[in-house]
């Protein structure tokens, strides 16, 4: 079985300590404020799934925290934040046109809308489905998405790459544990210093 250290050199072309210390500068740099928003983010988020966790008129269903969070999660590709939340909204509320025209994609409609019977298991690729399992209260799995790798210096297009994902998600892992915190408030927190500009 291939480590995660030989995976980031054969995709990456460095260490795995290299990614940790990347994801440790990129903490580092962050502001009280940043850290605490990163330790509130996906309990903030868990409070917006369990409010959508209710009954669906439309779906003849009542959805648990589970199918909720991944809704959020499978409208969240290349979506920005406060349109994710909108679509999904819309979505419970009124069905899968009500989120297209919210401007949410098609695709990730289609997602979600398996996601509001099946949850987890509706879910493709690893991001989605970590984001998802954040949202719902895992504080163990990384969410690995275009900011948390610019957080580390590292190209996201190689994210596809046989063990990428998982090597990346292990060196957050190893970073969270260096400082103290659960691996979702390290990501999240790197997430913010990203946005902001200031990662490594």
């Amino acid at each position: 079985m291939t480590s995660h250290d030989e995976t980031a050199r054969r995709v990456f072309g460095v260490t795995l300590e290299t990614i940790v210390a990347r994801a440790l500068r990129t903490f580092d740099r962050a502001s009280a404020s940043d850290v605490e928003a990163g330790a509130r983010w996906y309990d903030e988020a868990g409070a917006l799934a369990a409010s959508l966790a209710t009954y669906s008129e439309w779906a003849e269903d009542t959805l648990d925290l589970e199918r909720a969070a991944s809704v959020i999660a499978a409208l969240s590709p290349r979506t920005p934040w406060s349109r994710n939340v909108a679509g999904a909204v819309a979505l419970l509320a009124d069905g899968d046109v009500a989120a297209q025209r919210l401007g949410c994609l098609g695709r990730n409609v289609t997602t979600a809308m398996v996601a509001v019977y099946q949850g987890f298991a509706a879910l493709n690729g690893p991001k989605t489905s970590a984001f998802a399992r954040n949202i719902a209260g895992d504080r163990e799995v990384v969410t690995v998405d275009v900011w948390a790798m610019r957080a580390v210096g590292l190209d996201d297009a190689l994210l596809t790459r046989k063990g990428a994902y998982d090597a990346v998600a292990h060196a957050y892992r190893l970073a969270a544990g260096r400082r103290g915190v659960d691996p979702a408030t390290l990501q999240a927190t790197a997430w913010i210093v990203a946005r902001n500009g200031r990662a490594s």
